[in-house]
Parts: C-alpha cells; structure tokens; sequence
C-alpha cells in the first residue's frame, strides 16, 4: 500500500513538473514539434490542455486517493505511514518540529500556483483544447489573433492602472 500512495505520489509530482515547466520549456523548442503532435490529443482528453484544469484535476485525484486512503486505515489499523513521511521529511531535511509547518506551507505554496496558473492562462478553452498540428490555417490564425488580443488587453489595463 506504501508503494502504490509513493508511486501516485510521484506520478502527480511529475505531471505538476511537466505541465508548469517542462511543457511551456519543450512548445517553444522546434525539435519537440513531433512530440506535442502525438501527445495532443491526450492532453485534450485529459485536462483539455488547461493548467489550471490539470492542477484541478490532480488535486481532486489527490483527495481521492487520500480519502480511499483513510477508509482503508480504518479498516487495516496496522497501516502506518510514519516511517514512510519521516524518510521523506528525513530526506528532504526537515527537522522534526517544522513538519506540520511545511505541510501548511505545501498548502500555501499549492494556492500560489494556482493564482499562478489563473493569471498566466486566460484564453478559453475552445482556444487552448486543439491540437496544434491539426489546426486549419485560418483556425491557426485566430488563435494566434486571440494570442496577440489578450496580450495587447494586458498591456493596455497595466498602462491605465500605471
């Protein structure tokens, strides 16, 4: 049971790692085109290629597991994840009275993101859930409209705020 809540773990860890990172990284390197050609469509079906959908979906998956989780420690009162969080905490050099306090930290860096994510990705869905390689040029080209709108509408309400 240890393994498979680490191994999830590390699975929701490395879609954050890849959608907030890796992924606006590899859009903007001309080798990676070929890539997001066969991985389109699984982001669309997935989190209709929305970061914030993502973040939203690993979260709720998140409570899921840890809501099965502690349905089954009920029932399997021998199950104990101490030894594993401690590693963890040991691992990361957390001393033992700031644990708690880096868990509501987590919490906190989480709700950051997610601000993040909100300001960084504000185009509509129908926008953002097609794939790249499969866009009509006129369809390509209104997005590409769209790209230049909001960013021009940003500027626009910084310099009247400014």
């Amino acid at each position: 049971m240890k393994i498979v809540l680490l191994a999830l773990a590390l699975i929701v860890a490395l879609a954050f790692l890849y959608a907030l990172v890796l992924r606006p990284w590899l859009k903007k390197q001309t080798w990676a085109q070929s890539f997001f050609a066969w991985v389109d469509p699984i982001e669309i079906a997935l989190f209709q290629k929305s970061e914030t959908i993502l973040v939203g979906r690993l979260l709720w998956i998140g409570g899921l597991f840890v809501t099965f989780y502690d349905a089954a420690a009920t029932f399997v009162h021998s199950l104990d994840l101490t030894p594993l969080t401690t590693r963890v905490f040991d691992w990361l050099q957390i001393p033992p009275d700031m644990r708690s306090l880096s868990m509501s930290a987590f919490i906190g860096i989480l709700g950051l993101l997610i601000n993040r994510l909100r300001k960084t990705t504000t185009k509509p869905l129908e926008l953002v859930a097609v794939p790249d390689a499969k866009l009509p040029p006129a369809a390509a080209q209104a997005v590409a409209q769209a790209e230049v709108a909001k960013e021009a509408a940003v500027q626009a309400v910084a310099e009247a705020k400014g």
